[in-house]
């Protein structure tokens, strides 16, 4: 076992961390910036504002090329929670994500325009028990730039998940945020090396401005 600043010369000398690169078309996963993640208040909230920010440059960015904008929500509509399984009795703060409440909102700093999917899902991933990957199918999306929270939960299940799908993921990393620095750092550190490209929102856009060229010039 190794410690510290170690762990990146350990990792890269055994090959870990090779960059994906972007594909032949991107989509953006905005992943569950609602009202009870994003409002500290809430037994399942944080200060996210800074994530919100990156998130509305990149949802511009994406909105410009018109490339697809997929937000996700966690919402239980069974009164006995039976839709989340076990999950609630592990976290409680899942019984205040109930359908049709403010809870389960999408944060209203967010630029969620006309056009934009919401992914209702149950589960940590938004490719579990969704219909997320027709959607990206659909629209011959092959790589997925990921924000939201939170990065130990259901952006690591995400990008996870995509990755075992076959799209390349993005997670960016001022895009995302988590209740623990520990564990957003951590989270951050184990999907570089193994699972998806972490790249700092600027360096995205320049990405999506190099390779697509200009945004799509609309009547």
């Amino acid at each position: 076992m190794i410690h510290g600043n170690d762990d990146e010369a350990f990792f890269e000398e055994r090959g870990f961390g090779k960059l994906l690169g972007f594909g032949k078309k991107p989509a953006l996963i905005v992943v569950d910036l609602i009202k009870g993640f994003t409002d500290s208040s809430m037994p399942m909230g944080s200060d996210l504002s800074s994530q919100i920010t990156q998130a509305n440059k990149l949802l511009d960015t994406m909105h410009a090329h018109d490339f697809p904008v997929l937000f996700t929500t966690i919402s239980y509509d069974d009164d006995s929670f039976a839709d989340s399984g076990i999950w609630y009795k592990k976290m409680e703060g899942l019984k205040t994500l109930k359908a049709g409440t403010e809870a389960v909102k999408v944060d209203p700093r967010l630029n969620f325009r006309k056009g934009d999917g919401l992914i209702i899902k149950k589960y940590a991933s938004a490719f579990f028990g969704t219909d997320i990957i027709a959607r990206l199918n659909s629209n011959n999306v092959d790589t997925v730039i990921i924000v939201g929270c939170t990065t130990c939960g259901c952006v690591r299940a995400t990008a996870v998940d995509a990755l075992q799908y076959g799209y390349i993921p993005i997670v960016v990393e001022d895009g995302v945020g988590d209740r623990s620095v520990a564990s957003h750092e951590q989270s951050l550190f184990d999907l570089r090396q193994k699972y998806a490209d972490v790249l700092k929102t600027d360096q995205v856009i320049e990405t999506i401005s190099t390779k697509y060229g200009s945004p799509a010039i609309k009547a």
